[in-house]
């Protein structure tokens, strides 16, 4: 991480920045309908307040952060579907979802960049001590974020990291080295729809934190993989970038083109 001020920074004292996520309100947020799919209708502020009163509440807690590609994966799948149905917040990480809100008319608050919510809960995280396991990537990936992590938030309490890669039998001592740390935010990149759906079947067996569903950005943050050009993150095109250069992941823009076609004739019709 060679430019701390890319992934982090405030002009705020600490003190002021915890009185700012208290004083929010979320209790008047609603849920909108996204083809079938519920979307938190939240700020990014908004969405730390509730992650920090989630994590207060002392329960297991599922944040999922969607895009149009994951949209129409939840939509062609049953059990994607009951996943999606049961976790506690769904945030729109990707612009078309914000296009999509804006085209039924009832439009989103705010686009909420998965990595931007990463590095705004690290830092609420270091400030408030609220500690973190993460679950994701190869093992030599998650240490380079780690220590990424550390350089810009040294007063961070990471109780726990694993790599991604892990057999049957290496997942039950995954699972107790997550339980035993008494993590407060779990984050998991293993990649979508294996993450949430991995969340969704081990969330029982804790008693007390917050997983939050990450994709390919403990990646990122170790500089694994470069974040994509100004031009296309402040457009929410990260997906498409990543298409560009990644062009035998075909079959999701094609997902994604049909999601645009769905929604443009939903809203026409429905009129």
């Amino acid at each position: 991480m060679s430019d701390d001020s890319s992934y982090y920074s405030s002009y705020k004292e600490e003190r002021d920045l915890v009185l700012e996520y208290n004083q929010i309100d979320i209790e008047n947020t609603a849920i909108i309908n996204i083809l079938g799919t519920g979307i938190d209708n939240i700020s990014r502020t908004q969405a730390i307040a509730k992650i920090i009163k989630m994590i207060n509440s002392g329960k297991v807690h599922h944040v999922m952060c969607l895009n149009p590609y994951k949209i129409m994966r939840i939509k062609s799948n049953t059990d994607l579907n009951i996943i999606a149905k049961t976790a506690d917040m769904h945030l729109a990480s990707g612009a078309g979802i914000r296009w999509a809100s804006k085209m039924f008319k009832t439009p989103l608050a705010e686009r909420i960049p998965t990595l931007s919510l990463m590095m705004d809960i690290i830092r609420i995280a270091e400030i408030k001590e609220y500690t973190i396991f993460m679950v994701g990537a190869k093992p030599e990936i998650v240490e380079k974020a780690f220590f990424n992590i550390k350089k810009s938030f040294p007063k961070i309490r990471i109780v726990g990291r694993h790599g991604g890669y892990f057999s049957a039998d290496r997942e039950k001592s995954v699972i107790e080295a997550m339980r035993k740390s008494e993590a407060d935010i779990i984050f998991v990149g293993l990649g979508f729809p294996k993450e949430d759906q991995w969340i969704y079947k081990i969330k029982r067996e804790f008693n007390n934190t917050i997983f939050i569903s990450i994709g390919g950005n403990i990646d990122t943050i170790s500089g694994e993989i470069k974040k994509a050009p100004a031009y296309f993150m402040e457009r929410g095109l990260e997906w498409f970038y990543r298409i560009i250069t990644k062009p035998w992941r075909i079959g999701r823009l094609l997902r994604v083109a049909l999601f645009y076609i769905m929604v443009i004739f939903k809203s026409i019709f429905s009129k």
